[in-house]
């Protein structure tokens, strides 16, 4: 297994850009078909969703606020410590559990989980096998019947 994030993301993440890079007042595409794909995909809330990689939690966030029992795993101190500020912020539908972790080595129980949102991880894992780690992780901690969106 290779460091945790390769040092060009590690500097890209340091310059503090990524939390408001998918949000903000006018979302990317990239954000906007991501947000498409999730309301068609995953099972009716309150699923449990698993957003791995879910830095300051673009996604993680309006899933809570739309009823589903959302856990936030990442791999980078400040986009966890923004994301358990973000999630603060909306007391009625806060995230789950907010975690510093590893999308190679998740925490989450053997099928404890509807859905794994890998949305950054594979592209972030510059190692094959570092990615086929995750993809390994992500299906251990789905249920029968799970969905991974990556």
């Amino acid at each position: 297994m290779t460091e945790p994030l390769h040092p060009s993301i590690a500097a890209h993440y340091a310059r503090g850009e990524e939390p408001d890079r998918l949000g903000g007042d006018i979302p990317t595409l990239e954000a906007l078909r991501t947000r498409i794909l999730l309301a068609r995909y995953l099972p009716e809330a309150p699923a449990v969703v698993l957003d791995v990689g879910g830095a300051a939690g673009a996604y993680a966030l309006p899933l809570a606020r739309q009823g589903y029992d959302v856990h936030l795993v990442d791999p980078w101190a400040a986009h966890v410590e923004e994301a358990a500020r973000r999630s603060a912020e909306q007391p009625d539908t806060p995230l789950t559990s907010v975690r510093l972790g590893e999308a190679r080595q998740l925490s989450a129980a053997d099928a404890s989980v509807d859905a794994v949102l890998l949305l950054g991880p594979l592209y972030h894992l510059v190692d094959a096998a570092d990615r086929a780690a995750a993809l390994g992780e992500a299906f251990r901690v789905l249920r029968p019947g799970g969905v991974l969106l990556a």
